[in-house]
């Protein structure tokens, strides 16, 4: 079974972007592990930031619909 981990993130300008942790949960079977992003680009120290303005990001709760 494959479970995934949603993280969101804004900047200082109102920007969002996504996080998503997908990982291998099944007993007995090879783990691994794979991150992907939304709206997000590397920064210094692990840190996220936005891909329109080059702010840094902050973790927020989850956008309501």
């Amino acid at each position: 079974m494959t479970m995934r981990t949603y993280d969101y993130f804004a900047c200082s300008n109102g920007h969002r972007g996504e996080e998503t942790t997908t990982e291998n949960d099944q007993p007995y079977s090879k783990s691994w592990e794979r991150v992907s992003t939304k709206g997000l680009r590397s920064g210094p120290n692990g840190t996220y930031l936005c891909e329109v303005c080059g702010l840094p990001m902050c973790r927020v709760t989850k956008p309501q619909a």
